[in-house]
């Protein structure tokens, strides 16, 4: 899976009010999707202390009103990843995911997206390694 996250947002989005301003029902439901497909990445490459799934998981529909309890049960779920991997690329970014719905602005909207592609990007660099090292022929040779 391709991860196609925005995390370039600006305060000129919010005031011309374009697509990238405000956090919409596919904002949201990127967000789930990518916190899922890392949750199985982490997984298949033996991770034993994998953030629970959101217990509310929904597909958001265009209508559909974010209440804040469905949006909070979303960041901590992100947040759940903090701490898995170390990320070289940015270690301070887990702690500028918002903790809570009321400071989810465009600044928070990206800490959240770059995260996840962070840690995309953090376990393709993990399985290459694990080539590059022999790791995944380990056991093979023949005595």
């Amino acid at each position: 899976m391709d991860l196609e996250l925005i995390y370039d947002r600006t305060e000129e989005d919010v005031v011309r009010g374009n697509d990238k301003g405000f956090y919409r029902h596919t904002d949201l439901n990127r967000v789930q999707e990518a916190a899922a497909f890392l949750r199985e990445r982490f997984a298949e490459a033996g991770y034993d202390r994998i953030p629970e799934p959101d217990p509310a998981f929904v597909r958001w529909e265009e209508n559909d009103i974010p209440r804040r309890g469905r949006v909070a049960g979303i960041l901590l779920a992100v947040r759940a990843f903090a701490g898995l991997v170390p990320l070289a690329d940015a270690p301070g970014l887990a702690g500028s995911v918002p903790s809570s719905p009321d400071r989810l602005d465009w600044r928070g909207a990206n800490a959240i997206e770059e995260f996840l592609a962070l840690l995309d990007g953090t376990m393709d660099r993990i399985g290459a390694s694990w080539t590059e090292c022999g790791e995944v022929f380990a056991g093979e040779a023949e005595a």
